[in-house]
């Protein structure tokens, strides 16, 4: 029941966020919203800034798995097209999987620090990648930086428009778009 009870916050806190702004946001908002009363809350969670780093501290978690899961197995573009393919798909599942949740923080009610976090470790991951493998690129920080750029703008592009295309179509779209950046 506990665990029940906090994951009926966690999905109110979300819901919540797709109306208000989290500052507008209050416990009492939280406790209505997903049926439980305020001790409930605080048997999980010490405040509502607690929560949503919990929130998102899971969600990126997950996301620096993917990332270290595809540094550990890539060995470069050209060969492993396929990996990056998957890689991509399973960035954008995740994504639609949980498109409320960044519907709400990347787009409804932008938090710059979540969205700087997800750049930051993307770039981080690009660059150890670029280091460890052997590449004809000759600025490997500018192109690592145009190339997140880039796909972040897709991201964003795609959650704003409600996540219409597939998963399966975004990581074509971003694939390709990285392909053609090795010309």
């Amino acid at each position: 029941m506990k665990q029940r009870a906090k994951y009926k916050i966690i999905q109110s806190l979300i819901e919540l966020l797709e109306e208000y702004p989290f500052e507008d946001i209050t416990i009492k908002m939280i406790c209505a919203y997903s049926n439980v009363n305020r001790s409930t809350f605080y048997d999980h969670f010490q405040d509502k800034y607690h929560l949503l780093e919990r929130i998102q501290n899971y969600h990126l978690d997950k996301y620096k798995a993917l990332l270290n899961s595809f540094y550990h197995d890539f060995h470069s573009i050209k060969q492993d097209q396929k990996k990056m393919y998957k890689f991509f798909l399973l960035v954008a599942s995740y994504i639609k999987r949980r498109e409320a949740f960044y519907k709400a923080t990347l787009i409804t009610h932008p938090n710059k620090d979540i969205a700087l976090d997800y750049i930051n470790e993307t770039r981080d991951c690009y660059e150890k990648v670029m280091n460890r493998y052997e590449t004809s690129i000759q600025n490997k920080h500018m192109f690592v930086v145009y190339s997140v750029g880039g796909q972040a703008g897709i991201i964003i592009d795609w959650l704003r428009r409600g996540c219409v295309e597939s998963p399966k179509v975004i990581a074509e779209v971003l694939l390709a778009n990285t392909i053609k950046l090795q010309r």
